[in-house]
């Protein structure tokens, strides 16, 4: 089993795929993290109050994790990619032969991208770390390292990238044409999703909202907000975590099935 992971993570860090996606959550993540940090405490005007400022501890937290909405996009991309990319390539054919276990293909396969999205997680916190202190030092906030839920918070995020990256490894696996997964999943979890939320929340159905995997992952990191006057309603944490390992079961156990099942000849 352990010459499989290696041999997974082996194909993984042997491609520009890892690194190229790497590039774009980190960036994307320090641009969030540091537009988070600029707009803590400014007024919307209108004569509304202002936003809350960075001695509260929940924009702190958004602060930190601002980018986790955007690298779960990453991660699902990288998951769907390392899968599919298989089939493209025709890869998993030799590796299916090479192992006797088809099932021991697929638990090093689900091991090795989970591990990646894990890094990926923890590099994205990392970053929102390193760019949202200063600016919260700067501006003469608190910054909650230990305590309010912030530690907790910054576990949550790092783990939702790697079971984002999970769920795109079972879309990959269902959709074996790279492109089309991609188009498919992203646009569902980037733009149809959310709006679904958006237009769930509106219609008063926040309680069906609330376990969509984008509501889902905002739970791990956010109170109830309220956006344009519709108070957007959002699980415990820890009912989201157990929402979103739920999604990552259900497309990765599928995935899975597939896998054992399928011709990949």
């Amino acid at each position: 089993m352990s010459g499989l992971l290696r041999s997974e993570l082996r194909k993984i860090f042997t491609t520009r795929l890892w690194w190229g996606l790497l590039i774009g959550l980190v960036v994307t993540w320090a641009l969030l993290s540091l537009l988070q940090g600029l707009i803590a405490g400014q007024s919307t005007g209108g004569g509304a109050a202002p936003l809350p400022g960075l001695d509260n501890p929940a924009t702190v937290r958004s602060v930190y994790t601002g980018g986790l909405d955007y690298a779960r996009i990453f991660a699902l991309a990288f998951g769907i990619i390392a899968m599919a990319g298989e089939y493209r390539q025709q890869t998993i054919t030799a590796t299916v032969l090479g192992s006797p276990r088809r099932s021991r293909v697929v638990v090093s396969k689900v091991a090795g991208v989970a591990l990646t999205g894990l890094g990926y997680g923890v590099v994205g916190v990392v970053t929102g770390l390193l760019v949202g202190v200063p600016i919260i030092l700067a501006r003469h906030g608190a910054l909650h390292l230990t305590s309010d839920d912030v530690p907790r918070a910054l576990v949550a995020a790092a783990a939702a990238v790697a079971l984002w990256a999970v769920v795109g490894l079972g879309v990959g696996t269902l959709i074996r044409n790279q492109i089309v997964a991609l188009l498919v999943a992203i646009g569902v979890a980037w733009i149809a999703e959310p709006l679904l939320a958006v237009g769930l929340n509106a219609a008063h159905a926040g309680k069906v909202a609330q376990y969509l995997p984008s509501m889902a992952t905002s739970a791990l990191t956010s109170p109830e907000t309220s956006q344009g006057g519709v108070v957007v309603t959002i699980l415990p944490w820890w009912a989201g975590a157990l929402v979103l390992i739920g999604y990552a079961v259900v497309s990765g156990g599928l995935g899975a099935a597939l896998t054992l099942r399928r011709d990949i000849s």
